[in-house]
C-alpha cells in the first residue's frame, strides 16, 4: 500500500511519488495526515506536534500542516492564533 520510511509514537512518515506523507495513526487518515516535499520537514512536523513547540516563522502550509498531524486542542488554538497574525 505505501512505503513507510519513518515511525515515531503514533506517526509515519511513507514516501509517495511527490515527496513524503506524514499521518497521525490517531487520527483519521482524512484528518491527520499532510503532504510534505521533503523528509527533514516531515520529521520536523511530528516533533515539534509529540513536544508541543510553536515554530518561530514557518509558511502557512506548514502551520496548517502541523494543526492536521495534532489532537492536541491548546496547541491546535497556539497555531491557529500564529496563522492569524501572518
Amino acid at each position: 500500500m505505501y512505503n513507510k520510511v519513518y515511525e515515531k509514537k503514533e506517526f509515519i512518515i511513507f514516501q509517495v511519488k511527490n515527496g513524503y506523507v506524514a499521518y497521525n495513526t490517531k487520527k483519521s487518515f482524512k484528518e491527520g495526515h499532510t503532504h510534505l516535499r521533503c523528509f527533514e520537514s516531515a520529521k520536523t512536523a511530528i516533533d515539534l506536534v509529540i513536544r508541543k513547540k510553536v515554530p518561530r516563522s514557518t509558511d502557512l502550509y506548514y502551520l496548517t500542516s502541523l494543526i492536521r498531524l495534532s489532537k492536541d486542542y491548546a496547541y491546535v488554538i497556539k497555531i491557529k492564533e500564529l496563522i492569524k497574525y501572518k
